[in-house]
């Protein structure tokens, strides 16, 4: 018991901490899907700048000076260098890419400065053309970078999804094993209820069914009804001749045949020892003498067929409808006396034989 108990803990500890490495993993994957998108728009804004700067140079060499352009582009690098801003960029956190946009910036910051000095000599000794080549060359070394650390993020979510998955499965498996365990403990909890409604004798209703019908009778039921109640005569004697073992082949054979002949509809049930107890519902007194009649019958065959025990009994029995004021208990009662006066005439018949 203690070894299932310990083992118990040990699943149940290990089931902790699968679940919250599931959430773990779950919130880290969130955290880098968000990244990676961040990471796509820094990456396109990143290849804009490096071609729009070319446009914004080939403008001012051609004479069409688009300031706006240059506006957009000053808007581009803000949110790069610091997030946010008016594209709503992120800042990627690596060190290469960090540098390597500074440099671009600087280099956008002097190209801005040679466009500002040589729009009035139209460029005639400019060193534009080479410095927009090599602001061309860090722009894409810049976008590289970005590509790069991108790439890991996206090698890093791979791990995490793999990872997820694993943890998943294992979950999968922990419910699976639960649902099987809980299905396990269902059935036999139900076969442990049935056992203890159960008479294991005579696979009858045992007392604590037959109570927990009386019980629903006397609350629900407003219909007609009968009680009869059984008794076996000569059950010690049986035990004390010829043995407990032919004492319980008399109680499951008569309860064999009562159910045999009661029909399934309604309840039989063994209410303690020698006495059994069958619970009709919308039956007459005929209805009851004909059952009667039909077990007498079956005992005399059962009697005839097997001698190593002979089958006797009294019994009695009570209508609801004769007694509309009174509950079951009420009725049962009256069943139980009616019984014992059978069974005091069927004592005084023996005597008269004798």
């Amino acid at each position: 018991m203690f070894k299932r108990s310990k083992k118990r803990i040990i699943e149940k500890f290990i089931q902790g901490w699968v679940l919250v490495l599931l959430v773990i993993l779950t919130v880290s994957m969130m955290f880098n899907v968000n990244s990676i998108q961040g990471n796509a728009r820094v990456i396109n804004y990143a290849g804009i700048i490096r071609g729009a700067t070319q446009r914004v140079i080939k403008l001012e060499i051609a004479g069409q000076s688009n300031d706006d352009l240059i506006v957009y582009l000053d808007d581009i690098f803000d949110g790069l260098m610091h997030g946010g801003g008016k594209y709503d960029l992120t800042i990627l956190p690596d060190k290469s890419y960090q540098n390597k946009l500074k440099h671009l910036y600087t280099s956008w910051n002097n190209i801005k400065k040679e466009i500002n000095e040589n729009r009035s000599t139209h460029y005639a000794n400019s060193h534009i053309i080479s410095m927009s080549e090599d602001y061309f060359q860090q722009a894409d070394q810049t976008v590289s970078a970005a590509e790069d650390y991108s790439q890991r993020c996206a090698t890093k979510l791979r791990k995490i999804e793999d990872g997820l998955i694993i943890v998943i499965t294992i979950m999968i498996a922990i419910l699976i094993k639960e649902s099987i365990s809980l299905f396990i403990l269902v059935k036999n909890n139900s076969k442990l209820n049935k056992k203890a409604y159960l008479d294991l004798a005579t696979g009858l209703p045992n007392r604590s069914s037959i109570e927990e019908l009386i019980r629903q009778y006397q609350y629900y039921y407003k219909g007609c009804f009968a009680i009869v109640i059984f008794d076996l005569n000569d059950l010690k004697e049986t035990n004390d001749s010829l043995g407990h073992i032919s004492g319980d082949k008399l109680i499951s054979s008569f309860a064999h045949i009562i159910r045999k002949v009661i029909p399934k509809k309604h309840f039989v049930g063994r209410y303690g020892g020698d006495e059994f107890i069958a619970i009709l519902e919308n039956v007459n007194s005929q209805d009851l003498k004909k059952m009667i009649k039909n077990i007498q019958e079956e005992v005399a065959k059962q009697n005839k067929k097997d001698s190593t025990v002979y089958i006797d009994f009294a019994c009695g029995y009570a209508l609801s409808n004769q007694y509309p004021q009174e509950d079951i208990r009420y009725i049962l009662s009256r069943a139980d006396k009616n019984m014992y006066i059978t069974k005091e005439k069927m004592k005084e018949e023996r005597k008269e034989k004798m």
